[in-house]
């Protein structure tokens, strides 16, 4: 140890003292990033006083395995906070309605920063329509996660099937008579809403590991070929569950949102957002005689501040519903930015 000690100090004597000073701060900075960057987690939540303790309910996976990881988390009450806006919210919601844009519609929020939320016309049933395509998604991902090779299988299309008749908000469409794999299938379904793909996803994964990942987050069983109807919140929970990666693992979570994040419906929610925002949405659409149901969720990638947003409209024209989307989206984000 003594060797040791005067080989350094013979070496220091050759080198500046104020050099070894420089070059040993530089080293615990350095360390000291490293160590707070890559191995400390970063906390997101806030609490919003160290002395209240706010009500709230646990969603876990409990499938008889020693582990049950949470799904999400929901404070129990509204937050007061967001009462303004959303009496905003609902007071233009109203207004829609006086003028015969709106038959029904609801909203729901939820702030993943601190958990405030609120819901406006919670207990409306709607048929989400393309919105299912989502859960679609999470199942066959949930098969993936044993089976890698799953989405690299192929699948022939030969042609369009009618089956639930043309879509009014259609980009882009399959190629008949080509193979796809089922990775490019879940492009289609998801980022371009493609019925048909959701159609050949569907085919390829076991229904009972949707209906699995249905009562998991507390909804009610799917039925193949049958409309499925739910209020604003539960659809909401197929978004939180993937921002959360509490049912998916990470990689698949985020591959999911990826997809998510892909879509090219811009007219509703996203139209009026700064462009350079990540979001991460899908919509659906429904329309029987001359009704018209226009419904969309998105995760708002906004700094610090990620929200999510759900709407969902029932009127007579899709172009009045992708405005009436679009306004309560700016109205939401406007209020976000001031919390910047």
């Amino acid at each position: 140890m003594k060797a040791e000690f005067f080989k350094w100090i013979t070496l220091t004597k050759k080198i500046p003292v104020y050099l070894v000073l420089i070059i040993s701060l530089s080293f615990s900075a350095a360390f000291l990033f490293y160590q707070t960057r890559y191995i400390n987690p970063i906390a997101i939540l806030k609490a919003k006083s160290d002395d209240c303790i706010l009500p709230y309910s646990l969603v876990r996976i409990n499938d008889e395995k020693l582990t049950h990881p949470l799904m999400f988390a929901t404070v129990d009450d509204e937050s007061e906070d967001l009462l303004p806006l959303k009496e905003q919210i609902n007071a233009y919601i109203l207004e829609k309605q006086k003028s015969n844009v709106l038959k029904n519609a609801s909203v729901y929020f939820n702030s993943f920063s601190d958990e405030e939320w609120f819901v406006i016309n919670p207990e409306i049933q709607y048929n989400g329509a393309s919105l299912f395509k989502v859960p679609f998604m999470i199942a066959l991902l949930k098969e993936a996660e044993d089976n890698p090779e799953l989405l690299n299988r192929k699948i022939y299309y030969e042609k369009p099937s009618g089956e639930y008749g043309p879509q009014a908000i259609l980009e882009h469409n399959l190629t008949p008579g080509k193979y796809y794999t089922l990775r490019e299938l879940l492009l289609y379904a998801v980022a371009y809403s493609v019925n048909d793909a959701a159609f050949m996803i569907v085919n390829n994964f076991k229904f009972g590991t949707l209906n699995k990942f249905l009562a998991a987050i507390n909804m009610k069983p799917g039925e193949l070929h049958v409309e499925y109807y739910a209020t604003i919140e539960e659809y909401s929970r197929f978004f939180r569950v993937l921002f959360n990666a509490g049912y998916l693992d990470n990689d698949m979570s985020e591959y999911a949102l990826e997809l998510l994040s892909k879509s090219d419906f811009n007219d509703g929610i996203k139209r009026r957002l700064d462009r350079d925002i990540v979001v991460a949405n899908k919509f659906g659409e429904r329309g029987v005689n001359d009704e018209r149901e226009l419904h969309e969720f998105a995760i708002v990638y906004l700094k610090e501040q990620p929200y999510l947003i759900g709407i969902m409209t029932h009127g007579k024209d899709y172009k009045e519903l992708k405005d009436v989307l679009s306004d309560i989206s700016n109205m939401v984000f406007e209020e976000m930015k001031k919390a910047l």
